[in-house]
């Protein structure tokens, strides 16, 4: 595989991501963040003379202490049970609702519990959702079987895995980050996943996740630098931390290519093992105990911000707004961008906008009568389409310079390089066959990687649906395309607002629109109720660093201190549709 050789950097860069501000409280219709995260409340193992149901409420209340295997909550079970029982997957609960005891004659017990499953965790913190009604499923029932050991109850059957509450995910797993190399090695992508560990064993834990390479929906869109092993790997947290990782030496060679991949197994260490709270922040390391020195670091030590050059920033800081207003394209502080505007302007109803460094901007749209135009700010060429768009267009986030679109009433996908023809996107997914309805909205994520689309289902109602955008050569496919979003949520409009979270225009069953977020594996699925808005927002666009922003009631609000306002110097509103911003 071709390498290219790590960029060092000496100083930090910080992540652009956008945060949604904390100002004033939005409702919570499922999850919304999380208030700052402590250490899980240490569950004490069985207490003597505790009936059946405290026996099984301990246990289901010691689920979210993960460390050793969760030995904590194998007290609860029999001997027998305890060396059958597989401690995975997570069972995520809107409530944990644990019935009364029903006892038998033969000396047995069997509690119930009940609830709706929100979605699950596997061994490796990766989130599936469900996505039955309104994002939980029908109500179900586990059911434990008890016996009496040595006088005390303890669980003797049980189905492999842990059940925990909402309440238990939203408090206590944290949201971690594995990182990973987009395939020409340019920028670090992020893996998301949940694990209530902290310290050193999240430490261990996400080495050795990292070790396992990431989920399946991405496997073919990213790259890592870690070498095959001849040994156990390890990480010992200290002053620096020390990651022990066996075969390390052999990169030391000074060739291009060891050089890359050394610096490149730095840079995945680094930025993953930020995420754990240690002395300095500063890395070793070592090849069975011996140092390893990586290229260009002062010393043996090392950090992410050695890194920052390849770091998961998010590639639209500094992004510009634009909108539409009658036809034509204005900056966010409401003056029209020359030569889209005025007498003359193409009459767009829908814009997308790239800066080209010091050059004119990189503008493509539709018009009001269906035509698609690709260009730059001072020259728009039309270029005819097989099929009618469905979607406003997105910029493929550079080095790539081409445009995405939904096109025709099964799903279609095109992209558009200025100058050469349409092109087809192939889509594969696990799933089979993709929904009939067409593609209504389609947003590339900041590092190129992911694609998240608005599919409109046959009940009419729109659903968010993520893939991983693979690059082989001059060939560019959608893999393991996939939804996230319950279908009773109608989703019409959506904007990466980082590289693992999505703001949306989406409405409820029987409730006008709101802006929700999810994160890119349906986790964290939530409506923020910001108040200022005078109607349902009509479009959503986002950027690192900078405010959520919204069309709604025919002009454009900003997401500020918890309020949206719209950014008028006038006072007067600022009246447009379809903003977006340029990276």
């Amino acid at each position: 595989m071709k390498r290219l050789i790590v960029l060092l950097a000496g100083a930090l860069l910080l992540s652009g991501c956008t945060t949604i501000p904390t100002s004033s409280s939005p409702q919570v219709v499922r999850t919304l963040a999380s208030p700052p995260r402590t250490s899980p409340a240490k569950v004490n193992g069985p207490q003597r003379g505790e009936g059946p149901d405290k026996v099984v409420s301990g246990f289901v209340n010691a689920g979210a202490d993960a460390d050793a295997g969760h030995s904590t909550a194998r007290q609860f079970l029999s001997a027998n049970a305890a060396r059958r029982w597989q401690d995975n997957p997570t069972v995520i609960l809107d409530e944990t609702n644990i019935g009364d005891a029903v006892f038998s004659g033969d000396g047995s017990a069997t509690v119930p519990v009940t609830g709706r499953r929100v979605g699950q965790l596997d061994a490796g913190g990766v989130f599936t959702p469900t996505l039955k009604g309104t994002g939980t499923g029908d109500q179900e029932t586990f059911n434990f079987s008890l016996t009496k050991t040595g006088g005390e109850w303890r669980i003797d059957q049980l189905q492999p895995g842990v059940l925990i509450s909402a309440t238990t995910f939203d408090s206590d797993y944290a949201a971690r980050r594995l990182y990973f190399f987009d395939s020409s090695q340019r920028i670090l992508v992020p893996d998301l996943r949940y694990s209530p560990l902290q310290g050193q064993a999240l430490a261990s834990w996400l080495l050795t996740q990292l070790q396992a390479g990431p989920r399946a929906e991405l496997a073919q869109s990213v790259v890592s630098d870690l070498p095959d092993q001849a040994g156990k790997s390890s990480v010992v947290i200290g002053n620096p931390m020390i990651v022990d990782i066996p075969g390390t030496g052999q990169l030391s060679s000074p060739s291009q290519n060891a050089v890359s991949a050394l610096n490149g197994l730095a840079a995945q260490l680094a930025w993953t093992l930020s995420q754990v709270t240690y002395d300095n922040g500063q890395l070793r390391l070592t090849d069975s105990g011996k140092p390893v020195q990586v290229p260009g670091t002062q010393g043996l030590n090392f950090s992410n911000a050695n890194f920052s050059a390849v770091g998961p920033t998010d590639a639209t800081a500094g992004a510009e707004l634009y909108f539409l207003r009658a036809g034509s394209v204005f900056s966010g502080t409401g003056s029209p961008l020359s030569g889209l505007s005025g007498p003359g302007s193409h009459n767009l109803n829908s814009v997308a906008i790239r800066r080209n460094g010091g050059q004119a901007l990189l503008v493509a749209g539709f018009t009001a009568g269906g035509q698609f135009l690709i260009g730059d700010e001072q020259r728009l060429t039309p270029v005819p389409l097989r099929q009618d768009a469905t979607s406003r267009p997105d910029w493929r986030p550079y080095p790539a310079d081409d445009v995405w679109f939904g096109a025709g009433s099964h799903g279609g996908i095109y992209r558009v390089t200025t100058g050469q023809p349409v092109n087809t996107v192939s889509i594969t997914s696990q799933l089979g066959g993709l929904p009939p309805g067409p593609v209504t909205a389609l947003r590339l994520s900041p590092d190129g990687e992911r694609i998240a689309l608005v599919l409109r289902g046959a009940n009419g109602a729109g659903s968010v649906w993520i893939g991983s955008v693979v690059t082989s050569g001059a060939d560019v496919r959608i893999d393991s395309l996939e939804p996230v979003t319950p279908p009773a949520l109608s989703v019409t409009d959506l904007a990466w607002a980082d590289p693992t979270r999505l703001l949306l225009v989406a409405a409820s069953p029987g409730a006008a629109p709101l802006v929700w977020q999810v994160y890119s594996d349906g986790s964290k699925l939530s409506q923020l109720t910001y108040p200022g808005l005078p109607g349902p927002p009509t479009a959503v666009t986002a950027a690192g660093g900078q405010p959520p922003v919204v069309s709604a009631g025919g002009a454009i609000w900003v997401l500020k201190d918890g309020t949206w306002i719209n950014p008028a110097s006038t006072g007067l509103q600022l009246a447009g549709t379809n903003p977006v911003y340029a990276p």
